[in-house]
């Protein structure tokens, strides 16, 4: 299987961890966020902060996945 790039337009971070990024560090290497599936949707939670990121509610629509 052959590694696929990514098609994010915009990426989601925590707000926390922006104001404390160090100067050495990315968002992206600075993030700690776990996704996953919740009862209505998609949750994208900050583990370093254990905040939620956003909460995506699907409101009852099937979605498709790649």
């Amino acid at each position: 299987m052959s590694k696929k790039e990514p098609e994010i337009g915009a990426y989601l971070h925590c707000a926390k961890c922006l104001e404390e990024l160090p100067e050495t560090e990315s968002p992206a290497s600075f993030a700690r966020l776990s996704v996953g599936w919740t009862r209505l949707g998609l949750q994208v939670w900050c583990s370093r902060h254990d905040l939620n990121v956003i909460n995506l509610d699907f409101k009852g629509q099937k979605v498709g996945a790649i």
